[in-house]
């Protein structure tokens, strides 16, 4: 059965109207493309969270409308009926398509795909390498990303396959997020790896991923992020890969390194070369990433989360000296004869008294100059998650400490730590506002956010970062909002010390607030950051 395609040629405004009153004539399909496309007028749209193009069309669009030949369909009609719709169109240009089988035309496109030494995806309709190193990935296209063609997937596997190449290396654990198809997360699991567990927002990328697992018998789990922490808890992971992009992966810089383990890998892709310095900025109060490798526009990159230095204590035996003496015997030789020495008699009354007053000498230089950093790291998150005995037990520790805080000072100033935040959302609107302003050279808008410290102690109160970009996503103005000026007015109120004593444990922030847009604000993002010298006392 052949098929016809209109075309119609129209301004930005009218495209995606246009395409859903053919839908309402009987379209089996519509599609939107650049008339200038391959031209030297050729204009590219970005869309990604956080980074959306101001109209869905290009200045030129061509408006593809597909019919079934079941339809009598005579362009004059057409014409007619969209006039009465409101639409002032030109005839339109017309295609013949012959009918094809579509799924063989599909399977040609996808052939099978080496990448690295030994890395291989095949879809299922083609049969496996005679390589015996071979490492397979059967996945085939579907509705969710990772088909391994694009550059972001191939520096991943590029990554997994030099990573495992060291047997000691083998047997870790990864958490895929933004796990698409499932192909890393499968590659990972053939590769060598133990544990491994992907996340992703979409539920059809979930099936996908699950379907592929299955396919290519191996057991992974995969599950919604709302989900997570059912399944996983607060589990942390050797390997944290993340090939999205660039925005969501600033966003999400907390909760991804909190899924990594100390002395852990952070591996993201999904970046644009000239992004690749903003994503790292991102995550350089945690840790130190660089580029691992570029491809085609695209960058890798990839750091190691450095272990906190743990204090080790060592204890001495109590039972007593070991000691060996030499007694000669016949000829040169001698003997080695081991001797018990009895423990010296000492003062139990003596030490105790000594423990005693250096503990009272201790505690309060302890609560004075060090209390807060202790708690801090000491406190657990407040998440829906969180483990109730270790919650109980940490506010047990809360109780005692402020009853002796009533008897001696104690330091209350606040730890700046930015994983302890988290945006539960943010809207800037930039959409509407610039439909509302689009000849003014600068609009307001309103900032919304919810944002909510999710540790059981107070912490820092931090400045907010907005960076506005424009439809280059270059940076056209940094706002920098200090808590004086994004904190509710009632809240400072409430809480004069707030700049010494932080936001409470598990405090939410829920606020609007007007913004200045350059009119060619294209996109966001936002953050929270501390400036150079954490808070001071106010005077």
């Amino acid at each position: 059965m052949p098929y016809r395609e209109l075309q119609f040629t129209v301004v930005a405004e009218i495209a995606e109207p246009l395409g859903d009153a053919l839908m309402e004539l009987g379209a089996l399909s519509v599609s939107v493309e650049d008339a200038s496309a391959g031209g030297y007028d050729e204009n590219p749209l970005y869309g990604e969270p956080g980074l959306s193009p101001e109209v869905q069309a290009w200045d030129l669009s061509n408006v593809k409308a597909l019919f079934g030949d079941e339809i009598d369909l005579n362009p004059d009609d057409l014409i007619s009926d969209l006039k009465e719709a409101g639409f002032s169109v030109s005839q339109p240009s017309e295609t013949i398509i012959a009918d094809q089988d579509w799924v063989l035309l599909t399977q040609s496109q996808f052939e099978p795909l080496q990448i690295g030494k030994r890395i291989w995806i095949i879809p299922s309709w083609h049969s496996r390498p005679n390589d015996p190193n071979a490492i397979c990935l059967a996945v085939d296209p579907g509705l969710a990303f990772g088909t391994g063609s694009h550059p972001t997937t191939r520096l991943c596997l590029e990554w997994l396959e030099e990573f495992t190449q060291q047997s000691t290396n083998r047997g870790k654990s990864l958490m895929d997020y933004g796990c698409g198809s499932g192909i890393l997360a499968i590659a990972a699991h053939k590769l060598g790896f133990g544990l491994v567990f992907g996340t992703d927002i979409d539920p059809q990328a979930i099936e996908s991923a699950k379907s592929n697992a299955q396919q290519n018998e191996v057991g992974i789990d995969f599950q919604l992020p709302d989900d997570i922490d059912k399944t996983i808890g607060h589990q942390q992971f050797d390997v944290v890969m993340a090939n999205i992009l660039a925005n969501p992966l600033q966003v999400l810089a907390p909760a991804l390194i909190a899924r990594l383990k100390p002395g852990g890998h952070l591996v993201l892709s999904g970046i644009l070369e000239r992004q690749a310095n903003e994503v790292i900025a991102s995550y350089q109060n945690a840790i130190q990433l660089s580029v691992y490798a570029v491809h085609e526009g695209w960058v890798c990159l990839a750091g190691t989360l450095t272990p906190k230095t743990k204090s080790v204590v060592l204890a001495s035996k109590a039972s007593g000296d070991i000691s060996h003496r030499a007694l000669p015997i016949a000829g040169d030789k001698v003997l080695l004869q081991t001797v018990h020495r009895a423990p010296k008699q000492r003062s139990i009354k003596k030490y105790a008294l000594i423990a005693l007053i250096a503990l009272l000498i201790a505690y309060p230089v302890a609560t004075i100059f060090w209390r807060m950093p202790v708690l801090h790291a000491l406190a657990p998150s407040i998440d829906s998650g969180a483990n109730p005995i270790t919650l109980g037990a940490f506010n047990t520790l809360q109780k005692i400490d402020q009853a002796l805080c009533e008897w001696i000072p104690c330091d209350r100033k606040a730890v700046a730590d930015f994983k302890a935040w988290r945006f539960l959302s943010a809207n800037l609107g930039i959409d509407e506002t610039k439909k509302l302003g689009a000849e003014l050279p600068a609009v307001q808008s309103i900032l919304q956010i919810e944002l909510q410290n999710r540790l059981a102690v107070p912490i820092a109160v931090p400045n907010l970062e907005l960076t506005l970009r424009d439809a280059d996503e270059k940076t056209i103005a940094r706002i920098i909002l200090t808590p004086e000026e994004w904190l509710p007015k009632p809240w400072q109120s409430a809480h004069p010390s707030f700049l010494l004593t932080g936001a409470p444990a598990g405090e939410l922030f829920s606020l609007s607030m007007p913004v200045q847009l350059p009119a060619n604000a294209a996109g966001y993002r936002l953050r929270v950051a501390y400036p150079n010298q954490l808070p001071t006392t106010p005077s």
